[in-house]
């Protein structure tokens, strides 16, 4: 046998069996090579810094030629290549991500309340005036002014000699006095002579919370009012809209004839505290339709009728995802077996869900604060990868349950107004890959 065969790929059987002359028997058996792929959304700045809080806090220094950027949708570019190949899988074993995205932010800190005055939504006959809009009877327009939006449903459609209309929409009150509400014709609605109708009319108000944490378990009964509370921040925002100061919103209050006696529900419940009543209504942003928004973590029941109080469900959450997709499509675009979602499908790097391990907080009230979560994989995704291909520069973004690329919706404001520079001021995260030559 040839010297130069290292004894270390051969066989423990095979290499007994040499030393005592014996016939050679067994496979060699060598593991695969294997080699660390490490990343951090921090190292998208080619600056010996850490925290992007010292970037942050020099984006006005003229030494400072790095253009800030959000450690949610970043390019690494390198001068020469990260891996050079001779390897055939990747996969993300390990990963430490920071959550930093406030509980309410100008990308979900809005929702609308339709509220009638005295319990005065139904109305009871319509006029279509052709362009000059739509007059509506009620028994009272107390409370109704020139100017406010209000909502029209739970109308059947109507047959007039114009055909057959439907009426439910938003409006633009015109003029309100006595029992007449005249409106403008949004819809371009033909004229039509009066029609006994069945329907619901409120004043549809848009609510926006402050932007900041806030929780729902802190009691906003207490004086002072705690400012952190959702709830309170949501009933200060009706009461200055409605002028209702009788209006309250809780969580977790009891059930019953009034929010003090019965059992605690784990929900929020919202009163008028009078004849008033209401509804709550989503906010859609038209370029991200099916963000969560303020109206799905409150969780506010979707079958909502006007009453004097709403209950919601017990499914409120501070969170406005519960995971992230890393997605790298550098790194994923070989794989032939491709990821699949029952919502949005694209290929990841690997999902983050954003409850801690050993979790044992309040489920509703985790995204009150910063989430520093880790991760060690024990069966990682495995990524296949051609061997004679290099890695080199490399396109990070991170999405949220809903498929919308992560975002605060804001950005840090330097002295110079015009200078904006969005979530570069958010938690960086890492992440370590494990390459393999088979």
């Amino acid at each position: 046998m040839s010297s130069s065969k290292s004894l270390s790929a051969i066989s423990i059987h095979r290499q007994t069996g040499l030393s005592m002359g014996q016939q050679q028997e067994g496979t060699n058996i060598r593991n695969p090579s294997t080699a660390l792929l490490g990343i951090s959304s921090i190292d998208r700045y080619n600056l010996p810094l850490g925290e992007p809080s010292e970037l942050v806090g020099s984006q006005n220094n003229p030494v400072q030629s790095n253009t800030l950027s959000s450690p949610f949708d970043f390019s690494i570019t390198t001068q020469q290549n990260l891996l050079d190949g001779y390897f055939t899988r990747l996969a993300v074993n390990e990963i430490q991500f920071r959550w930093t995205i406030p509980t309410l932010t100008s990308r979900n800190n809005k929702m609308y309340i339709v509220w009638s005055p005295g319990g005065r939504s139904a109305i009871t006959n319509a006029v279509g005036n052709g362009g000059g809009g739509v007059s509506f009877t009620m028994a009272s327009t107390t409370g109704y002014s020139s100017g406010q939006t209000i909502a029209v449903g739970g109308m059947s459609s109507v047959s007039t000699s114009a055909g057959i209309l439907n009426l439910n929409g938003f409006y633009t009150i015109s003029s309100a006095s006595g029992t007449t509400l005249v409106c403008n014709n949004p819809n371009g609605l033909p004229a039509f002579t009066s029609l006994a109708v069945s329907g619901l009319v409120g004043i549809r108000y848009l609510l926006t919370i402050p932007e900041g944490w806030y929780d729902i378990y802190n009691n906003i009964t207490s004086s002072p009012a705690y400012a952190g509370n959702l709830a309170y921040q949501v009933q200060n925002a009706v009461v200055n809209a409605t002028g209702d100061g009788s209006f309250s919103c809780l969580y977790n209050a009891a059930l019953g004839a009034s929010t003090t006696t019965g059992a605690p529900y784990n929900a929020f419940l919202a009163s008028s505290g009078s004849t008033d009543t209401f509804y709550w209504v989503r906010y859609t942003d038209a370029s991200q339709p099916n963000r969560v928004g303020l109206y799905e973590m409150m969780a506010w029941n979707t079958n909502q009728q006007p009453a004097q109080a709403q209950t919601g469900s017990p499914n409120a959450s501070m969170l406005s995802t519960p995971f992230v997709d890393i997605v790298c499509y550098n790194l994923t675009y070989n794989q032939s077996l491709k990821d699949a979602d029952t919502g949005t499908t694209r290929d990841i790097l690997c999902r983050l869900f954003l409850t801690p391990d050993a979790f044992t907080g309040n489920m509703a009230n985790l995204g009150s604060a910063p989430i520093l979560l880790h991760r060690a994989f024990p069966f990682p995704k495995q990524i296949k990868w051609n061997a004679d291909q290099p890695i080199g520069n490399l396109v990070f973004q991170v999405y949220d349950s809903q498929g919308y690329l992560l975002s605060t919706g804001d950005g840090v404001t330097g002295s110079q107004s015009a200078l904006k520079f969005y979530d570069a001021d958010m938690g960086d995260w890492t992440m370590t890959l494990l390459v393999s030559e088979v």
